[in-house]
């Protein structure tokens, strides 16, 4: 079992991809649902994504799920049989404060005008615009993605380096090779942990999955038959 987590302004349904490709069953985690009833913090959400999860599955994150998935393997790291990290961030070592300004700024627009919102976030050079297989969180999550980059900003995570070596199951870390910022962060991770590789797709940006899925897919396939074997 693969669990899978979405990105910021993701959509659960982007997971679709793999479970078409990889032939295993996937659980693709809302994580805006989450802020339906409560405003949890990312160890709060961990901790969520850890209880729903059974001995020796597998994780598998992107982006802002990425960063939840850290947490998670962090804190129960004999749980999981497996992680793969794709376009991630470990935390910040500096600019908290522009970066929580920034975000207040996006939640502010999500909130005020959704449309722009969305407009503004997909014309980042860092998100290449691709469509297949990629949604968009609906209307309907309007208020959670605000919420999110108030009460998840990367300025509200503590750096996670000193932390991840007690990740010790075989781990992926996954970049695009035009990502060259979360390129440089994969490899200020990977001496830190004990049991980790990492591997840039050629020809692609941040949204790795959806920009390059035939390879992303191979990647995968070929880690899990590793894990597998071993």
């Amino acid at each position: 079992m693969i669990h899978c987590l979405h990105g910021s302004v993701g959509h659960f349904s982007n997971w679709d991809l793999l479970e078409e490709s990889l032939g295993e069953d996937i659980v693709s985690h809302d994580l805006w649902q989450l802020f339906k009833k409560k405003t949890p913090s990312l160890a709060q959400a961990a901790h969520a994504i850890n209880a729903q999860a059974s001995q020796g599955d597998i994780l598998l994150g992107y982006s802002m799920g990425g960063r939840v998935a850290l947490h998670a393997l962090i804190n129960e790291p004999k749980k999981w049989r497996a992680a793969i990290i794709i376009s991630a961030h470990p935390g910040l070592n500096e600019g908290h404060s522009e970066r929580l300004a920034q975000d207040k700024q996006w939640s502010h627009l999500a909130t005020s005008d959704w449309h722009e919102f969305l407009q503004k976030w997909n014309s980042q050079s860092i998100l290449p615009k691709v469509t297949r297989g990629l949604e968009l969180a609906p209307a309907s999550d309007q208020s959670a993605v605000a919420k999110s980059f108030r009460h998840w900003s990367l300025a509200k995570q503590n750096d996670l380096r000193p932390l991840v070596p007690k990740i010790t199951c075989p781990l992926l870390w996954i970049t695009g090779e035009k990502d060259q910022k979360f390129t440089n962060l994969a490899q200020d991770c990977i001496p830190l942990l004990p049991n980790a590789t990492h591997f840039t797709i050629s020809n692609c940006g941040h949204r790795v999955p959806w920009e390059a899925p035939q390879a992303f897919t191979q990647t995968v396939q070929d880690f899990l038959a590793k894990v597998t074997i071993s």
